[in-house]
């Protein structure tokens, strides 16, 4: 992974370079993200795979609308989606079924069972991935996540695009 100082690292006024700094353990998704995450706020967070990679970039805690107050932004709730492994409204999930799961079914001996996908998506989210976020806690911080999630998904720091949401 490249080292960026943190000039190179700001985007719309925040340093996003703990979103890729190595030295900083991420946090396994079978952790309790209640007790890791201010409970108001916005967030930022990356997603990134056993072997190091950089898979996914996503943000949370936008409320009902950009007038939404500060504190009742909640940036735990996106985490807690992306842990049930529930691909129905989950575009993380859906990701990570179609790129993960669905080439490890064998279409000769897979048999369906209610929930069975969702149950294999949350088992590797939990056991296969994990995340480095960061929350702001100020009022434009639905704009401000919002900037930075599209300027990470388009490559525009030198770690290049997120494997599964980048454009």
């Amino acid at each position: 992974m490249n080292k960026q100082t943190v000039t190179e690292t700001n985007i719309a006024g925040v340093d996003c370079g703990k979103l890729f700094d190595q030295s900083i353990n991420p946090v396994s998704f079978c952790e309790d993200p209640r007790k890791i995450i201010p409970n108001y706020g916005s967030i930022v967070y990356t997603i990134w795979n056993r072997s190091g990679e950089w898979i996914y970039v996503g943000i949370g805690g936008l409320g009902q609308s950009p007038a939404t107050p500060l504190k009742k932004r909640n940036p735990v709730s996106r985490i807690l989606q992306h842990q049930s492994g529930r691909r129905s409204g989950d575009q993380f999930c859906i990701y990570v079924h179609d790129y993960y799961i669905v080439p490890r079914i064998e279409p000769e001996t897979y048999q369906f069972i209610r929930g069975d996908l969702d149950r294999m998506t949350k088992d590797f989210i939990r056991n296969e991935l994990c995340y480095r976020f960061i929350v702001l806690q100020t009022e434009d911080s639905i704009e401000k996540v919002r900037k930075i999630e599209s300027k990470l998904k388009s490559g525009y720091l030198s770690y290049g695009k997120p494997l599964l949401n980048g454009v």
